[in-house]
């Protein structure tokens, strides 16, 4: 049994447990430290997961974070600031030089008492390299432009031909496609990481987003996981969360457009 303190960390490690690097991967990766970044039109193509700095090394150890961006020149980066951030020294200096903040909930479940309910008859179809990756991305992202959209399409084509720990998922009604979810295998084997999602607005609140992670979460029971976690959006996919049994650990604070 793991205590909801690990539980906690094991939902922030989501949102940089990458099983892949795109091209142009390039990050400080410290038992103390981890920051990533590549060229890419994605927000979360640089960033700060963790600085486990104690409040006096903070002086000594910033630098190195401020130098790595500062060589990389690029899109604004963000910084992560969970459980695993334990100077508040740090957390302050890092909200105060950031430009904004996003503070989605850390939620997890054991999987085994997991339940979601929904209505709508769903088909959950595994999202494979190829026109179902173009038709997902095209419904999601409208008002992407053409360069940005291929990369994405690229990106994604690539993700799901190598031998990846996650997969993506669609969901389509009457054969409409109405939404779409991803998920990830954690590095250790422990949980399943349920990211990414979209409902299409004329069918949010039909459990659309349901009927994906219960599929995701029956998938993974199969593989063996033991546990699922999740960063989940408040006002949206956490009150389903919430319903099906998953724990609320508090919130990941996603610092953006941070200037050192």
């Amino acid at each position: 049994m793991i205590d909801l303190e690990q539980r906690a960390l094991m939902a922030e490690r989501s949102t940089w447990d990458f099983d892949w690097t795109p091209p142009g991967f390039e990050s400080i990766d410290r038992p103390d430290v981890f920051a990533w970044s590549y060229e890419s039109p994605w927000a979360g193509s640089r960033g700060v997961a963790r600085a486990t700095w104690r409040d006096e090394e903070i002086d000594e150890r910033l630098p190195d974070v401020a130098a790595f961006f500062a060589q990389r020149p690029g899109r604004p980066y963000r910084w992560y600031v969970g459980p695993s951030t334990t100077s508040s020294a740090l957390s302050r200096l890092v909200a105060a030089r950031a430009r904004g903040v996003h503070a989605p909930r850390m939620m997890t479940a054991e999987l085994d008492p997991v339940r979601f309910s929904s209505k709508a008859v769903v088909d959950v179809r595994e999202v494979t390299p190829g026109a179902l990756v173009r038709q997902v991305h095209d419904a999601a992202f409208p008002e992407d432009t053409v360069e940005r959209r291929e990369l994405a399409v690229k990106e994604q084509d690539a993700y799901l031909s190598g031998g990846r720990r996650g997969g993506q998922l669609a969901a389509f009604v009457e054969d409409e496609l109405v939404g779409f979810a991803s998920w990830r295998d954690s590095a250790d084997g422990c949980c399943v990481e349920l990211v990414g999602g979209w409902t299409k607005p004329s069918h949010r609140r039909r459990g659309i987003y349901s009927a994906l992670s219960a599929y995701r979460c029956d998938r993974a029971r199969e593989r063996g996981r033991r546990y699922a976690v999740v960063v989940a959006d408040p006002t949206s996919s956490g009150p389903v969360l919430d319903r099906a049994g998953f724990i609320d650990h508090g919130p990941l604070y996603i610092y953006h457009d941070v200037r050192l």
